[in-house]
């Protein structure tokens, strides 16, 4: 049990059932048509700012407190649990009571302590546990837009919501990360969605389950630590609440994962590659630029080593190759390398054809019009030395030799729109040798697969002259 819970667990112990009220929150509760819903809001967290601002200092202090403070502190404390605990709807029909309850648990849940310290107590109050979802179900983000708001916000706007309704989730990532700071739901909305997840997490599945949009359930889902949150996206089934989820990983929270983090975003990575016809637009959102997302990586391979074939093609085709981008070949590396670690050998074959097929098709982005001047590496470069060591049948390095002296030799006989046209050709061919004759010096033992220094160059290419025809220079391999 965390520190903060301990602490509340040890004033709850000494508390005698004595209550002393917050006198602002009281009096916000004692006049709620002073209120429509935004300022009730408003009031309350107001009013527990300045009725509950010295909790977090008082409760770090509370063990060398003095019998008598203790005991205050302890029936402050009181309030809050009371009023949660003997909630009736008769007596609260407009839940006003309930909402200031949660408002006041933001002052006292510091690091989380207080529904693990009140869990408890609270688990069989079936009343209030229904209390606190409704006070979610009435939170519902509203789009405003002012009157003197640019035509270029306004389409926007309009471009994201269509997106949404469109579930468009490439497009409508894209949109949303326009928005640096996503809006946070207030305090009693944050303490509600923390206390079913802890006291009723079936209610707060289906809660999730009824996400009409992603920033509604962004709200709902954002008070929750990251592995609760892809934990709710899994079990729900709802695609905004996935969404939400998945961006936030993605976009909100780029930083080394807890290994329970981890395992639950594989969890959902598995269960996402299973709908053929959306997974594509998943690996969109996340694993176009592999390079954005390098905390995935590991949990991308993990969730490959569970997927079937269409999946695994997916992802191939997911990537984005380029010719000069080596952190992007780093980070797909780290993901095939857990892939290879824990797939079984005919998912690894799978995998590592469709890389090399891909790999063979987009020959260093030739149908893109882009001219070589160095030799080139590929993203997918792990994946395709993993085909050609348990996949086909290897060659010998004289046919890698003949392989490449024919190519040459049609190099040479072939007209060429410019000279550069002509020495991009040629480092093509010098660059897919250097996989192919890498991935003769490897066996499926070997734990470094990926392509380096030395340079292999074939005999062909060894002739001076053609070496300066075609401004060939053995520090040309790209860092």
């Amino acid at each position: 049990m965390r520190e903060a819970a301990l602490a509340l667990r040890r004033l709850l112990d000494i508390w005698d059932g004595e209550v002393v009220a917050p006198p602002g929150i009281e009096s916000v509760i004692a006049e709620p048509e002073a209120s429509n819903a935004d300022t009730m809001v408003e009031r309350l967290t107001s009013a527990t700012r300045a009725d509950l601002g010295d909790v977090p200092r008082a409760l770090a202090a509370s063990s060398g407190f003095a019998a008598e403070e203790a005991l205050r502190l302890a029936r402050r404390l009181g309030w809050t649990v009371k009023a949660l605990a003997d909630w009736d709807p008769h007596q609260d029909p407009s839940s006003l009571r309930i909402e200031a309850a949660l408002a006041s648990v933001s002052a006292w849940n510091v690091d989380g302590g207080f529904w693990e310290a009140v869990q408890a107590r609270l688990r069989g109050c079936r009343l209030t546990i229904a209390a606190i979802e409704i006070v979610l179900r009435h939170r519902a983000p509203v789009a405003r837009v002012p009157d003197d708001a640019p035509v270029w916000e306004r389409e926007h706007l309009h471009a994201m919501q269509e997106a949404e309704r469109a579930r468009d989730w490439a497009e409508l990532s894209k949109r949303a990360r326009a928005f640096e700071q996503l809006p946070n739901p207030d305090p009693g909305a944050r303490q509600a969605t923390l206390a079913l997840s802890l006291l009723d997490w079936p209610r707060l599945i289906r809660l999730a389950n009824r996400s009409e949009g992603w920033l509604h359930s962004h709200l709902l889902i954002a008070p929750l630590p990251l592995v609760d949150a892809l934990r709710l996206a899994l079990a729900s089934g709802n695609r905004y609440a996935q969404f939400a989820t998945l961006e936030r990983v993605a976009y909100r929270e780029v930083r080394d994962l807890l290994p329970q983090e981890e395992t639950a975003l594989r969890n959902l990575l598995i269960v996402l590659a299973k709908d053929a016809d959306d997974w594509p637009r998943w690996l969109a959102v996340c694993n176009h630029y592999p390079v954005r997302h390098p905390h995935m990586q590991a949990a991308f391979g993990r969730a490959l080593a569970r997927s079937d074939g269409t999946a695994l093609q997916a992802y191939v085709e997911s990537v984005s190759l380029s010719t000069s981008d080596s952190d992007t070949r780093a980070n797909v590396t780290r993901c095939l390398s857990v892939f290879r670690a824990r797939a079984g050998a005919d998912r690894r074959r799978a995998l590592w054809r469709a890389a090399f097929e891909r790999w063979q098709g987009w020959n260093f982005a030739e149908d893109e019009g882009q001219n070589l001047t160095s030799l080139a590496r590929s993203a997918l470069d792990y994946g395709v030395v993993g085909w050609l060591i348990e996949g086909e049948q290897q060659r010998s390095f004289a046919e890698l030799e003949r392989f490449f002296s024919d190519d040459l030799r049609s190099l040479e006989m072939r007209w060429h729109a410019s000279l550069s046209s002509a020495i991009s050709e040629f480092f093509r061919l010098i660059s897919r040798h250097q996989v192919m004759a890498h991935a003769k010096r490897r066996s499926a033992a070997d734990a470094d697969w990926l392509p380096g220094l030395p340079i292999d160059l074939p005999a062909a290419a060894t002739d001076e002259f053609l070496q300066r025809r075609y401004h060939w220079s053995d520090r040309q391999l790209p860092d």
